[in-house]
């Protein structure tokens, strides 16, 4: 047991993981200073843009990596999209053929461009599903679908480091 327990902190610690700091490479190179733009909602799903936008905004003033601005003029890098779809359905039944669980699931265009030259410096299209229960109540089921819209947004803005972050 004793050996199993030490091959296993040796091969953990030599993974090469560790915590990224200023002098880490990423997809943006040697730019720090990156803005945010609203992303584009072209779904009729209203609000999209916002939880989209300020999921990734959270999610990136976390990392040390590089520095979030709210001028666009002063940022190296723009990091934005476009929210393209947006589906709620119905998984599964109960034994009365009521539908018991949905998911939803957003798909979205991210890029990020180096804004002295407007070149795009990274593209890609993702997706992320999550499900959640369905209520009798009308109200109270637009509201689940609402907070589970969130979440899926803030499980995109996690993909989307993880992304500007693949040297690691």
């Amino acid at each position: 047991m004793r050996i199993l327990l030490i091959l296993l902190v040796l091969l953990v610690s030599g993974c090469g993981y560790h915590v990224p700091g200023a002098s880490d490479p990423w997809v943006g190179g040697d730019a720090r200073v990156v803005y945010v733009q609203l992303f584009e909602n072209t779904t009729a799903q209203p609000y999209l843009d916002n939880y989209m936008t300020d999921a990734l905004v959270e999610e990136l003033s976390r990392s040390r990596l590089f520095e979030l601005t709210e001028n666009a003029d002063a940022a190296e890098l723009m990091i934005g999209g476009t929210v393209d779809t947006f589906s709620s359905n119905a998984i599964s039944f109960s034994s009365s053929d009521r539908i018991s669980d949905y998911r939803a699931t957003m798909n979205i265009t991210v890029k990020l461009v180096q804004h002295s030259n407007d070149q795009v410096l990274w593209q890609e299209k993702m997706s992320r599903s999550e499900d959640y229960s369905a209520t009798i109540n009308k109200n109270l089921q637009l509201e689940g679908e609402r907070l589970t819209a969130r979440q899926v947004a803030r499980r995109l803005a996690e993909d989307i480091r993880a992304q500007l972050l693949n040297n690691f």
